[in-house]
C-alpha cells in the first residue's frame, strides 16, 4: 500500500511542478508580449514625432517658397527705373 501511496504523490508532486512550470512560461510569454508591445508603442510615437516634423519642414519650405516668389513677383512688377540693378536676379 505504501508503495501505491509514494506513486500517487510522486504523480500528484509532478502534476503540481509541471502545472507550475506551465504557469511560469505562460507568465513569461505575457512578460515578453507586455513588452514587445511596449516597444512596438515608443517605435510608433518616435516615427509619428518624426513624420509630424517633416510635415512642419515641409510647410516651412512651401511657405518661404510662397514669400520667395511674392517678392520676386513684385521686384518685376516695379517700373523699370525703379528695379534692382545687377547679376544676382533669377
Amino acid at each position: 500500500m505504501s508503495s501505491l501511496w509514494a506513486k500517487f504523490t510522486g504523480a500528484l508532486v509532478m502534476v503540481i511542478g509541471l502545472l507550475g512550470a506551465a504557469l511560469l512560461f505562460v507568465g513569461g510569454q505575457r512578460d515578453r508580449a507586455k513588452e514587445a508591445a511596449g516597444r512596438a508603442k515608443a517605435e510608433a510615437k518616435s516615427k509619428n514625432a518624426v513624420l509630424e516634423a517633416e510635415r512642419s519642414i515641409d510647410k516651412a519650405r512651401a511657405q518661404s517658397r510662397e514669400q520667395s516668389s511674392e517678392v520676386q513677383r513684385e521686384a518685376d512688377q516695379r517700373p523699370k527705373g525703379q528695379r534692382p540693378s545687377g547679376n544676382l536676379r533669377r
